[in-house]
Order: structure tokens, then sequence, then C-alpha cells
């Protein structure tokens, strides 16, 4: 059987919003985002790019969030870049989610589909169509 890689999304959460981009696992976990948004898919894009190309050059910080779970930033040259998706519940997981992100970016594909995801709690624009 033959791994399927991740892959990089950009994303927004309305057609009025700026981008994100985050790196999903095959069975669509997140992986890892972007610390912040980008004002064109162009940006976005640009910015996978960057990481791809300098993920050796990243350096990583690993925190205790206010409810005792662990965060990981990947930062470069100062400047944080990616995050992980979530919270995780141990220090040596954080510590594994970081550096598989770091081993995957590389060979990971670029969805060309820009995403946009609803916001929970946020009404639906319904169709009209056929209404009189």
């Amino acid at each position: 059987m033959r791994a399927v890689a991740p892959v990089f999304q950009v994303y927004r959460l309305s057609a009025d919003q700026p981008v994100w981009w985050r790196m999903v696992s095959p069975n669509g976990r997140g992986l890892a985002r972007t610390v912040a948004p980008h004002a064109t898919v162009d940006a976005a894009h640009v910015a996978i790019a960057v990481v791809r190309l300098r993920v050796d050059q990243l350096e990583a910080s690993l925190r205790l969030t206010e409810r005792a779970r662990w965060r990981w930033t990947l930062c470069l040259d100062g400047q944080p870049l990616v995050e992980s998706a979530g919270d995780l519940d141990r220090r040596v997981r954080c510590d594994h989610a970081w550096r598989n992100f770091v081993s995957l970016a590389p060979t990971a594909s670029v969805d060309p589909v820009v995403h946009t995801f609803r916001i929970a709690g946020e009404p639906r624009l319904m169709s009209l169509r056929g209404s009189v």
C-alpha cells in the first residue's frame, strides 16, 4: 500500500475575508496552519512556498497553554510563520508534531482549490431559485 502525503489547503471563512493556509493529513485532520492571514490567495501560495523551501531553517518553540496543553510555533528569522493546528496533550507529542510537519512539508502537495468554510453559528445563505 502506498502512503498518501498530506496536502496544503488555502481557505477563507467567507468570500470577503482574508485567506489562510493549513496542512492536513490524508484523513483531513489539521497538522499545521499559518500564524497570520494573507490578503490574497497568491500571497498565501507564496507563504507556503517560503515554508516549503526554507523549512530546514525554521526554529521551533513549544509552550504550555492556560489549559495545560501544548502548542508549537515555527519561526523564520524570529518571525512566527507556522503553528500547530490544535493543542496537544503532552510535550512529547508536541515535539513529535512539529518535527513531523518539518519532514512532511517539503513534499506535501498544494490543493489548487480555495476552500470556504462557514463559521459555526453563522447563518447559511439560502437559494431563492424557484421563489416568486
